[in-house]
């Protein structure tokens, strides 16, 4: 039983891992047009959580279309990593963490959506297909209409936190 599931497991968390370093990689060089929805525009907590939302959809498409179960019983990850990505590395980004570390916290987030899943019942809640979406939809929105408060800065950022008057 563990070994076929840490078998299931495991290609995905790396596929995750690896369409999530492809984007980290495209950080510096995509500024603008349909990609940059894709890529991390800026170091906020937000921002990074792309790394897990993108990545996940993507393994959740491919294994979705294999398993009996389909795309549905998946769909709760795709919200609960992200947010709980933005909010722990928010956290940490304001207690003085640094940058790697919400590296580690986005590898952690998707071992344990990976490996942990969804029980049974939350899997089957007709909102999450909406909150997927909802989701996808304020990716799409605030990448070309960035918010600049709370978790949509970089904590670490003086202009983030207060304006400097002159």
């Amino acid at each position: 039983f563990y070994l076929n599931r840490l078998l299931r497991i495991v290609p995905s968390y790396l596929a995750a891992v690896l369409l999530g370093l492809l984007a980290l990689m495209l950080h510096g060089s995509v500024q603008g047009g349909i990609l940059a929805v894709l890529v991390p525009q800026a170091p906020s907590p937000w921002e990074l959580s792309k790394l897990a939302f993108w990545p996940l959809l993507a393994v959740a498409l491919l294994s979705g279309v294999k398993r009996e179960h389909g795309l549905g019983r998946q769909l709760p990850m795709l919200v609960i990593a992200p947010v709980a990505m933005t909010l722990v590395c928010w956290a940490l980004l304001s207690l003085g963490g640094s940058g790697p570390l919400c590296l580690v916290v986005w590898m952690c987030v998707l071992a344990a959506v990976l490996a942990v899943g969804v029980p049974e019942k939350l899997g089957r809640w007709p909102v999450w297909p909406v909150l997927v979406l909802a989701l996808a939809g304020f990716y799409i929105l605030l990448t070309y209409l960035p918010l600049y408060w709370g978790p949509f800065l970089d904590p670490r950022d003086v202009a983030a936190m207060a304006t400097i008057p002159c």
